[in-house]
């Protein structure tokens, strides 16, 4: 079997594009014949673009591609009053992987601050109800929801982690559909892909479990946090707290994986255990600011307090 993934970046994630992709290829490699990884290229440096193939290079089955983007992702953020980098869009180009490979049938799309923990094989073999895309419910659901305009049997997804019918995502004009809604709906979007997608395909949506995006909000270790964010989740409590536990793909949601600031201890333990093993193992962490130290170490009391550690 095949697999095929797919990631953005630019040069100023190309430390994360190393890790996260370090990931996918340390569990799928041993499960799948062929990985092969498309990378949108926004911006790539050719220096960068031989460190990220030196690693991929290293296992035996797996390929890598980059597919040059940049000036199609700015197109799109053309005239948008947003403080988004272009590369956002990157997502939305998709079906571009088949001038490469035609083969190509199924996409898993990664955001770059994602890392795997587990196989994703089932993402690959599942059936998808004859829906264009499968992705997870994001943890601002409700409010995002009632935003957008979108029906009460809508789902409001986290675009962080897509499976994409590659097939079915060209027939019913996906990409076309999502990027005129961005261009006409502009700066009142929040997060405009995400916004986007969830406004135009809801209906063409396969929700899958929490286990293969676990955002940063839920695993945020503060239990009254994570109670509210149950209530606002189309997951009972049971399917969270699993997910918790067994995550197959653990996203950063926003929060740099390279500072310390932000990342619940679920979330370090991970991010470690694929920077000792990736290429990128010698770049520093840091706090940004004396601030964020001042609040990690108060958040770091207060999990010693509580002794929620999510382990």
């Amino acid at each position: 079997m095949k697999v095929d993934f797919l990631l953005v970046s630019d040069d100023n994630y190309v430390k994360n594009l190393g890790i996260s992709t370090y990931s996918i290829l340390h569990n799928m490699c041993g499960e799948a014949e062929k990985v092969r990884i498309f990378v949108m290229d926004c911006g790539i440096s050719e220096e960068n673009r031989k460190r990220v193939r030196t690693q991929t290079a290293r296992f035996a089955n797996a390929e890598m591609f980059f597919l040059d983007v940049a000036s199609q992702v700015k197109e799109i953020a053309r005239g948008m009053d947003s403080t988004w980098h272009p590369s956002i869009y990157g997502r939305l180009l998709a079906a571009e992987v088949r001038a490469l490979c035609p083969d190509v049938t199924r996409l898993v799309y990664m955001d770059c601050d994602t890392l795997m923990d587990k196989p994703v094989t089932e993402l690959f073999t599942m059936d998808m109800d004859g829906k264009c895309l499968a992705a997870v419910a994001d943890a601002d659901e409700d409010k995002r929801k009632i935003a957008l305009g979108m029906p009460a049997e809508g789902v409001y997804i986290n675009s962080g982690v897509l499976v994409i019918d590659l097939s079915v995502w060209a027939e019913r004009n996906a990409a076309e559909r999502i990027i005129g809604y961005i261009l006409r709906h502009g700066s009142s979007l929040r997060y405009p892909d995400q916004d986007a997608i969830s406004a135009v395909m809801w209906d063409d949506m396969k929700l899958i479990s929490l286990t293969y995006n676990m955002m940063w909000m839920i695993c945020d270790s503060d239990i009254p946090k994570l109670v509210r964010n149950i209530s606002q989740l189309p997951y009972s409590a049971d399917e969270v707290r699993h997910a918790l536990h067994h995550m197959h793909i653990c996203h950063y949601s926003g929060h740099d994986m390279w500072t310390f600031y932000g990342i619940t201890p679920v979330q370090a333990r991970i991010f470690k255990k694929y920077r000792r093993l990736c290429d990128w193992r010698d770049e520093r962490r840091s706090f940004e600011t004396p601030l964020k130290l001042f609040l990690w170490l108060l958040k770091t009391a207060k999990r010693l307090i509580l002794g929620d550690f999510r382990r």
